[in-house]
């Protein structure tokens, strides 16, 4: 008795399944491969050519119209030997993507030592200039520097607290002692991009306006390469044209998708591994 409203909104907000029920919408019966877009990826090096493999599947299961994996010389047969639909090519310092490309992911796999020096300069270029979404991952997120980007430009950065620590030279234990203020700086040093802090419950959100909070998702996440899974398939998600008008709710929706699969495969068996996580990719239940 004599309870009003609260005034006050907070911050932060959940992510639930409801917030996806018409999401993705259907797909137009006329719809053809070029209608639904071309992701092309950075990914893989000597060492590390896993992860490039992972972000490509991955990638395939939000299912965009084409998926193109540019990749290290030397990993190149161990890659492609992995991939039948996504298409495989050597990546070159000339590398020019395809002109029917939609968006571009840079990043997983990209550990080896003479990765860097060559890719480093492409990186920071395509996140400055590019008019298509880009998201960055992994190794990539060191070669970023505090810029402004293109006006209306998506982009995504997608660091564990390790990463976000480096990026803002600071330690890993600062970054989880205010994981929301630490999301809106990473945003604010980089042209106001969108940043899913990963970690216990991700956070969604950028520089301004309200941060979502993903509860779904276990440790048995905490394995190498869960991440390039996410990445890929986000990346798979804001190649298509139809999920670029909402770039906050696609990130969302493959934060949740991505959890939502480990909770379903640890309701089913007690270990599995990043492979069976990917397979399990896209079919949560709003």
């Amino acid at each position: 008795v004599g309870l009003v409203p609260c005034p006050c909104a907070g911050e932060l907000n959940w992510t639930l399944p409801g917030d996806f029920e018409d999401f993705p919408p259907p797909r137009p019966a006329p719809a053809h491969k070029g209608s639904f877009g071309h992701l092309a990826l950075l990914a893989g090096s000597f060492g590390y050519h896993g992860a490039g493999v992972l972000a490509a599947r991955a990638a395939q299961r939000a299912q965009p119209g084409l998926v193109t994996l540019f990749t290290r010389q030397n990993v190149y047969h161990a890659v492609a030997s992995q991939l039948q639909a996504a298409m495989v090519s050597v990546w070159t310092p000339e590398l020019e993507f395809p002109g029917s490309s939609s968006a571009i992911l840079i990043g997983p796999g990209l550990a080896a030592p003479d990765a860097a020096g060559e890719m480093q300069g492409i990186v920071w270029r395509l996140w400055r200039d590019s008019e298509l979404p880009v998201i960055v991952d992994a190794s990539a997120l060191d070669w970023l520097t505090p810029q402004a980007v293109l006006k209306n430009a998506i982009r995504v950065m997608t660091p564990h607290p390790g990463e976000a620590a480096r990026m803002l030279n600071t330690t890993a234990q600062h970054i989880q002692s205010d994981r929301p203020q630490a999301l809106r700086e990473l945003s604010r040093r980089f042209g106001n991009c969108w940043v899913a802090l990963k970690g216990h419950q991700t956070l969604v959100g950028r520089n301004g306006g309200g941060i979502f909070v993903n509860s779904f998702g276990n440790p048995h996440l905490a394995q190498g390469g869960s991440g390039d899974v996410l990445a890929g398939y986000l990346a798979g998600l804001l190649a298509q044209p139809a999920l670029q008008t909402d770039a906050e709710k696609t990130i969302r929706f493959a934060v949740w998708q991505h959890g939502a699969a480990a909770d379903r495969l640890q309701s089913d068996r007690a270990n599995w591994v990043v492979e069976d996580l990917v397979n399990e990719l896209g079919n949560a239940r709003r």
